[in-house]
């Protein structure tokens, strides 16, 4: 044995299940890699027939080890670290699943100093020997058994040869890190105007990692195509007033639209028989997208849904292999109906888009969410305890494309849905934009799906350091900064929805407007950044804030012009919207490597909807918000 503190003249060594299958080899080289990095020494990996499926072992002596430890009861994703033969004796990793063995030797990595920050190459610093040999056993059990995140499938610009090429640069390096930060699923959102399920190009990166795949998406009308409408009104929704229209979902009190629909979702499992969970969606509209006819008119939109979600889910219940279901509460059917009688093969999927996130889900002081929350426990109980939560912390569109930061809330709210039994959590990205903008909260919600006991602040501080080692208290400061702006601002749907009672219009004109300031802030932390330094990443986030900055100013000027009457609230509103306008111009001198396809493509259209909105509502015409946005 060598002496305390002195490398061994020996270097570690991996071996692997000789069992296993592409997953553990991989689980293998990435820890022999990072090994290397770290002890500046080849680190050399190789199959083992003696070893279980799910089992890594690190040799610290000069021979391996073959002594057999007692077997554990690993569930999922679990992993568990032991020791035997001593110091110098070997390093035992098992999992309940291969995929488990890739966030296992992350882990391993990151107890030895490693980070794996989203967004940048991961850093391993140099080590001692003898740090691996120091270490001691542990056991994760991730707190939610499903980790997704979830993205949109429009996001690619997959009609573009240039810009799909773009948003596969990032994924070739987000998938990676989701894997090795126990995300376990990513899911595709199609959306009617959608020619793809799911991005053919990525496939193999998340095979190769263990990453469930599941598609679906807001398909129904995609499930009932549009083009039957001339020769069968029938199958589609009513209006209010009883005339048939093309757009919306479908008519459920029509059995043959039913059995179209069914047919189409059937054909989905039939197709893709890799994915994991299906989800069936209405139209993505506030209202106005289930049916009014003479039939359906007492049919509540909950009730609609769930005739066509059982409708599908009886087809699948005696086909062990087929996904469950997923029933999307949103918009519509956020607040469960009583009369709700889900099959045992449907899961609500529980999406809280209009919540307030300056506020935990259960904090009692909020005036919105308490709501939300019960809601959620009327879906629990409804579904017996079958649910998944859909989360919004990096949704660029909800945040209107601002930087935020809401870790102490991401900690919080896991927290209270773990509390309730609910064990699948997922979070909406929207590419490389969310990594700019969000990273915080992407750092909090991989940590504290795996462990919600996280420490809030701890994970702003270890982000930064992560992302920007040469600068780290600068950039924890300009964080901590965006944090506080973020608190400000975030207890209303969509930041750029300024639809609300007067009364909360005066004080939010002055939230934002100090949030505005604080942004600043920020950027004057960053500011601190010595000009030596190679900071691209750092001036394009700078770049954010200033435009989160300018966007806020120009919504707090529009509250107040809101308030006035006359030509003034015409003249104010209009040179705050101006304001709003240029405040785009931030973002595009960001490089596109940086800022994504959203940044670069989908930010722009995006933004004239929300123009257009806040011009709209300068007239005062009383159109409900959803009619305005």
């Amino acid at each position: 044995m060598s002496k305390a503190g002195a490398a061994p003249p020996y270097t570690p060594r991996v071996r692997f299940s000789g069992a296993g299958g592409q997953l553990a080899a991989l689980a293998a080289r990435d820890l022999s890699s990072g090994l290397a990095a770290m002890l500046a020494s080849e680190v050399g990996s190789s199959p083992d027939a003696s070893l279980v499926r799910a089992e890594m072992r690190i040799d610290l002596g000069d021979s391996a080890h073959c002594a057999h430890t007692a077997p554990v009861a690993l569930e999922g994703d679990s992993f568990d670290v032991s020791r035997v033969g001593g110091r110098d004796g070997s390093i035992v990793i098992r999992a309940g699943t291969e995929r488990g063995l890739i966030h296992a030797a992350a882990n391993l990595l990151e107890k030895l100093g490693a980070q794996f920050p989203p967004g940048v190459a991961p850093s391993y610093p140099r080590i001692d020997s003898a740090r691996v040999g120091a270490l001691e056993p542990w056991r994760v059990t991730p707190a939610f058994k499903r980790r997704a995140f979830v993205s949109d499938i429009m996001t690619w610009n997959y009609n573009f040869a240039d810009r799909l090429d773009l948003h596969l640069r990032h994924d070739r390096e987000f998938i990676p890190w989701m894997a090795r930060r126990g995300i376990n699923a990513f899911s595709y959102i199609r959306h009617a105007h959608d020619t793809r399920l799911k991005i053919d190009e990525i496939a193999p990166l998340l095979r190769e990692r263990g990453l469930d795949a599941e598609y679906g998406g807001h398909v129904l009308q995609l499930l009932l195509p549009r083009d039957r409408f001339a020769e069968h009104p029938e199958y589609f929704p009513a209006g209010a007033d009883g005339v048939r229209i093309a757009r919306g979902n479908l008519c459920v009190s029509d059995p043959d639209a039913v059995a179209i629909v069914r047919a189409g979702a059937l054909a989905y499992v039939r197709e893709h028989p890799e994915n994991r969970l299906l989800h069936i969606w209405g139209a993505d509209v506030w209202r106005g997208a289930w049916c009014r006819c003479a039939r359906c008119r007492e049919l509540p939109p909950q009730i609609q849904y769930m005739d066509v979600v059982n409708a599908i889910a009886g087809a699948l219940a005696d086909d062990s292999d087929a996904p469950p279901i997923a029933y999307l509460a949103y918009h519509d059917t956020i607040d469960p109906h009583p009369g709700l009688k889900p099959l045992d093969n449907v899961w609500f999927e529980w999406a809280p888009r209009e919540r307030c996130y300056s506020h935990a889900i259960d904090d009692p002081a909020c005036e919105i969410n308490p709501r939300y929350l019960e809601s959620l426990k009327r879906y629990i109980e409804i579904f017996n305890g079958r649910g998944h939560v859909f989360e919004y912390y990096a949704d660029a569109i909800l945040f209107c494309g601002l930087g935020f930061a809401t870790p102490a809330v991401v900690a919080r709210d896991l927290r209270a849905y773990r509390r309730l039994g609910i064990a699948s959590i997922s979070c909406l990205t929207f590419g490389a934009y969310s990594v700019m903008a969000y990273p915080v909260n992407l750092e909090a919600f991989v940590r504290g799906s795996r462990d919600p006991d996280f420490e809030p602040d701890t994970t702003l501080v270890d982000l930064a350091a992560g992302r920007h080692p040469r600068c780290a208290p600068e950039m924890a400061a300009a964080y901590r900064a965006v944090e506080r702006a973020s608190k400000l601002c975030l207890d209303y749907g969509d930041v750029m929805r300024t639809v609300m009672p007067p009364e909360k219009a005066v004080r939010k004109r002055d939230e934002l407007r100090e949030a505005a300031l604080t942004f600043n802030e920020a950027i004057a932390a960053a500011d601190r950044i010595a000009t030596s330094l190679d900071n691209r990443l750092a001036d394009a986030e700078k770049d954010l804030w200033r435009y989160s900055s300018d966007v806020l100013a120009g919504l707090s000027d529009y509250l107040g012009a809101l308030g006035q009457a006359g030509a003034d609230r015409r003249i104010r509103g209009e040179a705050a919207v101006a304001k709003v306008a240029g405040a785009i111009e931030r973002i595009r001198g960001i490089d596109p490597e940086i800022k994504g396809t959203w940044g670069a493509y989908d930010l722009e259209w995006i933004r004239e909807i929300w123009l257009s909105a806040l011009a709209r509502g300068l007239d005062g015409d009383g159109k409900p918000p959803e009619e305005l946005f």
